[in-house]
């Protein structure tokens, strides 16, 4: 009976242990199921890069592989699948504008002919001695052209040193060097307190418009005569002035020089 009875106890006790060893196996089993199941690992959408950091995110960078595999096989987004910045607007050219119209060039202001003269070393004179020379230059105005001006020379009478009477222009000689043969020539001085009219000259030589002519001329003091200073007085005649004209357009320039006469 005894022994029956221990074999009773240790059919319950192994049946027991079956039993409890087979929850255990059970729990052991679902616990490894849900260890194994696979782990989704959500991953916030990374944020934009700033502008400043585009040029540092041109080259693309591949994202580390999860740790655990993906059940259905979607590839975990990489950094070069961030949305770009922005690039910056087109900047316009402006185009530009025609130039105004530049302005109509002003008429030039009208100038008249003019006469000057010049004597390198002055006119100082002695008598008897040498003569100097002298030039004349006639610049034409833009006003107009001359056919025929004339150089006239003339001077007032000086006192005379004695009883008798002056010498023919005042004792002085004067001449003009002709250019084309290099011959000097006398030319009339006229000794008087008037002004002769301008159409009792004739003769002269064209001057276009704007146009520029130097003529050259030498005074002599002869051995005898009055000494002292006495203007030059050079006049620039139109000759073809009609007698009409006013003495501004029968002498439309003139100009003067000083002359010195004296003893050795």
């Amino acid at each position: 009976m005894a022994a029956q009875g221990w074999s009773t106890v240790r059919r319950r006790t192994a049946r027991a242990g079956a039993a409890a060893g087979a929850v255990l196996l059970l729990a052991v089993g679902c616990a490894t199921q849900e260890d194994q199941r696979p782990t989704v690992v959500q991953e916030a959408p990374s944020a934009p890069p700033p502008a400043s950091a585009a040029s540092a995110a041109s080259a693309p960078v591949s994202a580390a592989p999860s740790a655990s595999p993906s059940p259905t096989g979607t590839a975990t987004p990489s950094a070069s699948a961030a949305p770009s910045a922005p690039s910056a607007a087109p900047t316009r050219t402006a185009t530009p504008s025609a130039p105004p119209a530049s302005p109509a060039p002003r008429p030039a202001a009208p100038t008249r002919l003019t006469v000057s003269a010049a004597a390198p070393g002055g006119l100082d004179l002695v008598r008897g001695g040498a003569a100097r020379e002298f030039a004349v230059t006639l610049a034409g105005g833009n006003v107009r052209a001359y056919t025929a001006l004339k150089v006239v020379f003339q001077m007032e009478m000086m006192i005379g040193e004695g009883p008798g009477p002056l010498p023919a222009g005042n004792g002085f000689v004067l001449e003009r060097r002709d250019p084309s043969s290099g011959v000097w020539r006398p030319v009339e001085l006229r000794v008087a307190n008037d002004v002769q009219p301008h159409f009792l000259f004739s003769g002269g030589a064209p001057l276009a418009r704007e146009a520029t002519r130097t003529e050259r001329f030498r005074i002599r003091a002869g051995a005898e005569g009055p000494i002292g200073s006495l203007p030059l007085m050079i006049r620039v005649v139109d000759t073809t002035a009609p007698p009409s004209a006013s003495a501004e357009q029968g002498v439309p320039a003139r100009t003067s020089l000083a002359v010195a006469a004296r003893r050795a």
